[in-house]
């Protein structure tokens, strides 16, 4: 074999266990995450709310932040009435207590979630975006949430601008 196929085989095969990692068993921290978006595509509010402590607090741009379990529950059984979304994580890094963990959330929004005097509602957009996430993890729940992605760039997609 040439050293360059044997490059090209030592990429592939560091290629198969990035994406094992990200795939991969959901024990510890970077698991915490991977279940929870789990949870958050088969809307199982059950099991999203089973993974936050009871003084969580949740953080999205643009939005007022949410604090404790039954508030966020609140938040995210609205978020399925409102939202039609698909998550998926590209990568997953846990230091220390904190998750870190980046991807894409695409989907649809069933209602005109802005209330823009004289606009009248449109029909379901589709949206795409990146984003990142960081967990804070106190023994073993989700004590702090912060979503970043960018709101303008889904707001425009939302009311179709260019």
């Amino acid at each position: 074999m040439s050293s360059t196929s044997n490059g090209s085989s030592r990429a592939k095969s560091a290629r198969i266990r990035t994406a094992r990692a990200a795939a991969g068993p959901r024990r510890g921290l970077a698991g915490i995450v991977q279940r929870q978006v789990a949870a958050l595509n088969s809307r199982d509010l059950d099991s999203l709310m089973a993974l936050y402590a009871e003084d969580a607090m949740l953080e999205f741009p643009a939005s007022p932040a949410v604090s404790g379990r039954a508030a966020i529950r609140e938040a995210f059984a609205r978020f399925f009435q409102d939202w039609d979304e698909e998550i998926v994580l590209r990568r997953v890094v846990a230091a220390g207590q904190t998750v870190a963990a980046e991807g894409t959330a695409q989907g649809r929004h069933r209602t005109l979630h802005l209330r823009i005097p004289g606009r009248t509602p449109l029909p379901q957009r589709a949206y795409r975006h990146g984003f990142a996430v960081f967990l804070e993890i106190q023994r073993g729940k989700i004590r702090r949430h912060r979503v970043y992605y960018d709101s303008r760039d889904l707001v425009r997609q939302l009311l179709g601008g260019g």
